[in-house]
């Protein structure tokens, strides 16, 4: 375990089991929310180290979740709305690992 914990944020349940069941895998603990409030919720109740928050979902979306937040811990952000080898990057079990890492060691 490396002790990091992530919060991952999406509505799109496949992405976020996804990414969730990738984290694991690598020892991450890892907590998931399927839109920005709950994830604000989330981060309420927990102490997480790294977020990887959707841009685009209901009700309240990854720009929103960042305006409410006073002080966000390490943010990797992600969206289904851009070129797609990005989008084809944000479920490779390697990028997201990278990607966390590097917020996990920032966070630091």
């Amino acid at each position: 375990m490396n002790g990091a914990s992530v919060l991952v944020v999406d509505d799109e349940e496949s992405v976020r089991t996804s990414v969730a069941a990738i984290l694991r895998g690598s020892g991450y603990e890892v907590i998931e929310a399927e839109d920005g409030e709950r994830a604000l919720q989330m981060l309420d109740d927990h102490d997480v180290n790294v977020v990887i928050l959707d841009v685009r979902m209901p009700r309240l979306d990854g720009i929103g979740v960042l305006d409410a937040l006073e002080e966000p811990p390490a943010v990797v952000l992600m969206s289904a709305h851009v070129l797609a080898d990005d989008v084809r990057a944000r479920v490779e079990p390697k990028v997201v690992l990278d990607e966390v890492a590097a917020a996990a060691g920032r966070a630091s």
